[in-house]
C-alpha cells in the first residue's frame, strides 16, 4: 500500500495475551514487545521516533499501565496514541484514562475483527485487500445506491449535491498523482476510483443529526456545535451497517473518512484529535479538497480563475490542517484543477 507498515507496542506481563495479540497483529503490524512497565519505559524512550500506537494492560505489577502514561507525560510523549487493555473497563478505570492519551479501550477476550477495525481506522491503514471482479460490481451497485439516497436527503433540505461531486473528481486527480509520484503507492484504478467515490459521502453522518425543533421536544441541551462534531461518529456507524465481504474494502475506506476527515495534521482536528503521519494520507486528501472546493465556492466571476489563489492560501494560511506531502501533491495539480474548472464551467 501507499505507506510502510505501522509499529505496534503490546505491552502485557501475560505472555499468552502477547501471544494472541501478535498473532491477530503481525500479518498487518511491525510489532515489539513488553513484558513489564520497565520495559516499557525502555522501547517508549528508544524506539519513539517509530511507534506508532501502544496497546497497553492496565492491570501490571508493580509498575501498571496508568504508570506507564504517567511515564508518556512527563516526557512529553503525547503524540503516540494508547489503547488500554482491560478486562473490566469500569468506570474509575475510563475516568482515569480519561486524563491521559487514550485512543480506546480494548476488551478482554480479543475480538480479532473488532482490534483490527480499530487500529485500521485509528492508525489510517487500509487492509490489504485486491479487487475482484464480482466485489467491485456489487461495491458499485452499493456506492450507486448510496448515492441516490444521501441525494434525496440533501434535496429534501434544499441542497444539491454539487461540492460533493466536485470533491470526488478533485480526489481522483490527486490520487492519481499521488500514485505516480509516490514510490511506496500501489494503487490500482479500482482503487483510486473507490477512495474518490469514498469522499462523496465524508458528511453524509449529518443525516442523523436531530432536527432543531425535535431537540427542543425531547429537551435535549447538547449544543449545535457538539451535534455537528458527532456527525464524524454517526457517518461512520453508518457506513459500516453494510456487512457484506464483497464491500469490505470501501466500506473501510469510507468510514475511516467519515469519522477522521476533520482531524489536522497538527492535532487540533477532531474528533480524535489525532496528530501527524497516524491519519490515513487518503483522509488527508478528503480533508483538503472539502476546504479547497468550499474556499473556492466563495469567489465569483470566473470560477476557474481563484484555483492558483486558493491553493497559495491553503498553503501559506494553513500549513497545519494535512501534511506537507498532502500539499506537495495539490501543487503539482494545479494544472489539471483549472483545466477541470475550465471544462465543468462552474
Amino acid at each position: 500500500m501507499s505507506q510502510d507498515r505501522k509499529y505496534l507496542l503490546i505491552v502485557d506481563d501475560t505472555e499468552i495475551d502477547r501471544i494472541i495479540l501478535k498473532s491477530i497483529l503481525c500479518t498487518e503490524f511491525e510489532i515489539l514487545e513488553a513484558s513489564s512497565g520497565n520495559m516499557a519505559f525502555e522501547f517508549i524512550t528508544s524506539k519513539r521516533e517509530i511507534l506508532d500506537a501502544i496497546l497497553l494492560d492496565i492491570s501490571m505489577p508493580n509498575i501498571d499501565g496508568f504508570d506507564v502514561m504517567r511515564f508518556m507525560e512527563d516526557k512529553g510523549i503525547n503524540d503516540i496514541p494508547v489503547f488500554l487493555v482491560t478486562a473490566e473497563p469500569t468506570r474509575a478505570n475510563v475516568e482515569k484514562a480519561l486524563q491521559y492519551n487514550v485512543a480506546e479501550f480494548i476488551g478482554k477476550p480479543f475480538d480479532k475483527e473488532d482490534i483490527l477495525r480499530r487500529l485500521r481506522s485509528r492508525l489510517g491503514v487500509l487492509p490489504r485487500y485486491d479487487l475482484e471482479k464480482g466485489d467491485l460490481t456489487e461495491t458499485l451497485k452499493y456506492i450507486s445506491d448510496l448515492e441516490v439516497f444521501y441525494r434525496n436527503y440533501l434535496a429534501n433540505f434544499g441542497k444539491n449535491d454539487a461540492h460533493y461531486r466536485i470533491m470526488t473528481d478533485l480526489m481522483e486527480i490527486l490520487l492519481t498523482n499521488y500514485n505516480r509520484l509516490s514510490r511506496g503507492s500501489r494503487l490500482s484504478e479500482d482503487n483510486i476510483t473507490l477512495i474518490s467515490k469514498a469522499a462523496y459521502f465524508c458528511d453524509i453522518g449529518e443525516m442523523l443529526i436531530p432536527d432543531k425543533r425535535l431537540q427542543l421536544l425531547s429537551g435535549r441541551t447538547t449544543s449545535v456545535q457538539d451535534l455537528q462534531r458527532n456527525h464524524t461518529e454517526f457517518g461512520a456507524s453508518l457506513i459500516r451497517l453494510n456487512r457484506s465481504e464483497k464491500c469490505s474494502y470501501f466500506v473501510e475506506v469510507c468510514a475511516s473518512m467519515c469519522l477522521h476527515h476533520h482531524e489536522r495534521f497538527d492535532g487540533k482536528g477532531y474528533p480524535s484529535k489525532i496528530m501527524g503521519r497516524n491519519n490515513s494520507i487518503f483522509n488527508q486528501f478528503c480533508r483538503l479538497v472539502d476546504e479547497f472546493d468550499q474556499m473556492r465556492s466563495k469567489f465569483y466571476g470566473d470560477k476557474a480563475k481563484p484555483v492558483s489563489f486558493v491553493i497559495k492560501r491553503l498553503l501559506h494560511d494553513d500549513s497545519g490542517m494535512v501534511s506537507p506531502e498532502v500539499y506537495s501533491v495539490l501543487e503539482d495539480c494545479e494544472k489539471q484543477i483549472f483545466n477541470y474548472f475550465m471544462k465543468k464551467d462552474v
